[in-house]
């Protein structure tokens, strides 16, 4: 028996869902790099060799962090998605990606890695996907090229998520104006409104 922050653990109610709780914890505090078998073994007050018994290895443990992430920022996509249409419609979404990557850098920077497990993967982000593309013909943009568009708008946003969580821009220049531009750009092949908005 192992002894946790809140008594004794007993080894036997370890299951693959609390090493996968345990690795977004780690990544949370420390990053993608830091998470090994090693040090979830010590966040989980047990042998590594126990681990095995619950996941394969530690790229088994990254593609599931990748997937449940993934599912959970769908999920919270899909849910601002809800009753809502149009230029302003896309634009929640887009804003709520931004507030959801800059709030969990090190959790954002899983889903920007290469997938472990590719097909379970793009299956978690079907949510995401399906969320934008649907919101992108709310606009008026054809289905068929909604999946280009949202690509597109992804990496727009992205290179600008990632400019910021790395602290690349520093604190000197105005970000929000920095993000009203980049948006617009991303945009401007749905014909977003040329209006300045600022995020809530």
């Amino acid at each position: 028996m192992a002894k946790g922050q809140n008594g004794p653990i007993r080894r036997r109610t370890l299951t693959r869902d609390k090493v996968v709780d345990a690795a977004i914890e780690i990544i949370d505090e420390l990053g993608w790099e830091p998470l090994s078998m090693t040090s979830l073994s010590a966040r989980l007050n047990v042998v590594t060799a126990s681990l095995y018994n619950h996941v394969r290895n530690l790229d088994d443990i990254r593609g599931a962090v990748q997937v449940r992430t993934m599912a959970e920022l769908g999920a919270h996509l899909r849910e601002i998605a809800m009753g809502r249409t149009g230029p302003d419609g896309l634009r929640a979404l887009v804003d709520a990606h931004r507030v959801w990557a800059t709030e969990h850098p090190h959790r954002y920077q899983t889903l920007t890695t290469s997938p472990v497990d590719r097909d379970a993967f793009i299956s978690a982000a079907l949510d995401a996907n399906t969320a934008l593309r649907t919101m992108l013909a709310s606009c008026g943009l054809p289905p068929e090229d909604t999946l280009d568009a949202a690509v597109s708008i992804f990496a727009a946003m992205h290179g600008f998520v990632m400019l910021v969580n790395t602290d690349f821009l520093g604190d000197e220049l105005d970000l929000d104006s920095i993000y009203e531009s980049v948006l617009r750009g991303a945009l401007s092949t749905v014909g977003w409104p040329e209006r300045t908005h600022t995020p809530s």
